[in-house]
């Protein structure tokens, strides 16, 4: 054993070993380095620390969130609205509040339906096992691209300028963003499946349309479903935020709470659209569990 230990391979690979690990711990500090770097230029960069205006950012921020807090009193909490300090005088226009929460859901699962739909065609069309056209798969697939580069908010200021405000640019902003991200994500599924399906119905003289109804559908549904389900969740943030550039929906009233300066409604309708996204989150979490057979845990 000892002959082993010291015979002139062991030594070369401890020493071929020992080579290799302070190459990667030099390569790690290194890359440490350059980040820690980049942190604080970005820190730096961004001001926050520090702020031309002058005065301390964190100090503003901290002071920001004391004006978002309602001053309740226990006494008057269940008060009616006209009462200082109750919790009705703080969500003083609830009802308007909630139609345009429910305006915001609905506008998300427009676009979710919308997008996911168009993003299933454009899968099949992008997909290299399902597409055998090339200069075809190379078209959608950069159209896809140039779709996930626009930033939503960006898109619904060009949509409300054409259409007007209103949920309509809002729907079709969040569409085409769905459709570009769900495009590709379908194909990659697309791209997994078995091919051994497709290839018994091919031998058997199926076309392309039951070859992708029998061949694939089968295999990616539950796939489609959870990514869909994913999407509407981001989706219904996105649509509360897109309301605030014109696009409908609850963010047109944080819009209308941040032009007069009502800084306790802003909480009141962060609040409202932080409970609409949990409960539509939990919801979407249970169907997803469902189809992927992960109900009973």
């Amino acid at each position: 054993m000892s002959a082993l230990q010291t015979s002139p391979a062991v030594a070369a690979f401890e020493a071929e070993r020992r080579r290799l690990l302070l190459r990667q711990r030099g390569e790690a500090v290194i890359g440490l380095l350059i980040f820690s770097v980049l942190l604080v230029v970005s820190f730096h960069r961004s001001q926050f620390f520090g702020s031309d205006i002058g005065g301390d950012p964190l100090g503003r921020m901290a002071d920001f969130l004391t004006r978002m807090t309602p001053d309740l009193k226990a006494e008057a909490l269940l008060a009616d609205r006209r009462t200082e300090g109750s919790l009705h005088s703080w969500f003083y226009d609830l009802p308007l509040w909630l139609r345009s929460a429910w305006q915001t859901v609905e506008m998300a699962i427009l676009a979710t339906a919308l997008g996911a739909v168009l993003a299933l065609g454009a899968s099949f069309l992008c997909a290299q096992n399902l597409m055998p056209f090339a200069p075809v798969r190379f078209v959608v697939r950069r159209t896809l691209e140039a779709i996930r580069t626009l930033p939503d908010l960006i898109m619904a200021l060009i949509l409300v300028a054409a259409f007007g405000v209103g949920p309509l640019a809002g729907v079709l902003t969040l569409t085409i963003s769905t459709l570009g991200s769900l495009g590709k994500l379908f194909a990659e599924i697309n791209e997994e499946i078995d091919p051994r399906q497709l290839e018994a119905l091919q031998a058997s003289g199926a076309g392309p349309l039951k070859k992708i109804r029998y061949g694939v559908l089968p295999q990616v549904l539950p796939n489609y479903a959870s990514y869909a389900l994913i999407r509407l969740e981001g989706n219904l943030a996105g649509a509360a935020a897109l309301g605030i550039v014109g696009a409908g929906g609850i963010g047109l009233e944080l819009q209308r709470a941040i032009t007069y300066t009502e800084f306790d409604t802003y909480l009141a309708i962060l609040l409202i659209i932080i409970g609409m996204i949990t409960l539509i989150d939990l919801a979407s979490e249970a169907i997803r569990h469902r189809l992927i057979g992960l109900e009973s845990a």
